[in-house]
């Protein structure tokens, strides 16, 4: 067994309350690679923390080399407010504006909040670490999903994690930037790290959290600090960028959107049923179904604001509303 430890750090910044961040240390007394762990640098994105929760014991027992730090709140003035940012109001969408710490790394000393907080966590945990997972969630209506950069050692680490999706971001050519994602910061310092996203904002949900408890078995594996190969890289996935052909299915007419109790990561064959548009205008309905074989990224009746707001997730779908996003399935290799 490693040994753990709860360790505190203090923070006091301005314009918040003195407040204590905690985490867990898990060293195997061995020398090897320092794996960071964060989740909630928003608020409202909290599956993570009960991922690690569960890990926790999981690391305990099979870390063999080095060392893994757990933050699981990693910016509790957020997750008080229980929305994205320090200060989001509701409904308000999420972005990277001032107060969003997703956007302030490596921090500041005498910065505003977020990158008083970025620069504490930096220096604490962040420049001792050689590689990190940034665990973040977008809307019920979306499939899990890792998303690198598009360099191809960041696309294999996260390609090792057997998430459902993989999602490259290629940010174009490397430029020096006075703040960064945290992911982007740890790989524009030549360290291994991916952001990824789970389904679902406030709200936690046993099979998300069972799929991050292998993620991080995973990629501890990969990595070395764990004994044993990544488990699940067999499993059907779907791996794409922003030119990767996907067919949106659309509502025909303004109605209902009845689903058929398929989810985001489902698998479905051309022709299969995805649900029923119940017509207002007519009392009609149609069946809508598959147009092509792939995985489910997308699934449901939403808009764009589906994560902050009420409004966005009613079934009502109006005209050409989208209603789910197939791609093309791949097997890992």
């Amino acid at each position: 067994m490693a040994k753990v430890e709860k360790r505190i750090i203090n923070v006091n910044v301005k314009n918040i309350r003195e407040f204590n961040l905690p985490y867990w240390e898990v060293d195997s007394g061995r020398e090897g690679p320092c794996f960071l762990l964060t989740a909630a640098l928003h608020g409202c994105e909290v599956i993570g923390c009960d991922v690690m929760r569960r890990f926790l014991p999981v690391a305990a027992r099979d870390l063999v080399r080095g060392k893994i730090l757990l933050l699981p709140f990693s910016n509790p003035p957020a997750v008080w407010n229980r929305r994205h940012n320090l200060y989001s109001s509701p409904s308000e969408p999420k972005g990277f504006g001032k107060d969003n710490i997703n956007g302030a790394w490596p921090g500041k000393a005498d910065g505003h909040e977020v990158e008083q907080i970025a620069f504490i966590i930096n220096e604490k945990l962040v420049k001792e670490s050689t590689h990190n997972i940034d665990m973040h969630c977008w809307s019920r209506f979306n499939v899990a999903c890792a998303v690198p950069d598009d360099e191809s050692k960041q696309v294999e680490f996260a390609m090792a994690a057997a998430l459902p999706a993989v999602h490259v971001i290629s940010r174009g050519p490397a430029a020096k930037r006075e703040y960064y994602t945290l992911s982007g910061y740890f790989n524009a310092t030549d360290r291994l790290s991916f952001s990824m996203e789970f389904s679902g904002q406030y709200m936690l949900s046993e099979r998300e959290s069972e799929l991050g408890v292998r993620m991080l078995s995973n990629c501890s594996r990969y990595i070395g600090i764990f004994d044993g190969d990544p488990e699940g890289t067999d499993e059907p996935s779907i791996f794409f960028n922003h030119e990767t052909p996907r067919a949106e299915v659309k509502a025909p007419a303004g109605g209902l959107f009845v689903e058929n109790g398929l989810k985001p990561g489902d698998i479905v064959a051309r022709g299969d049923l995805l649900g029923i548009l119940f017509m207002d205008d007519s009392l009609d309905t149609l069946e809508i179904k598959a147009p092509e074989p792939g995985m489910l990224y997308s699934y449901g009746c939403h808009r764009r604001m589906a994560d902050v707001d009420l409004a966005a997730q009613h079934p009502y779908a109006d005209k050409d509303g989208l209603l789910a996003t197939i791609i093309p399935t791949v097997r890992r290799t």
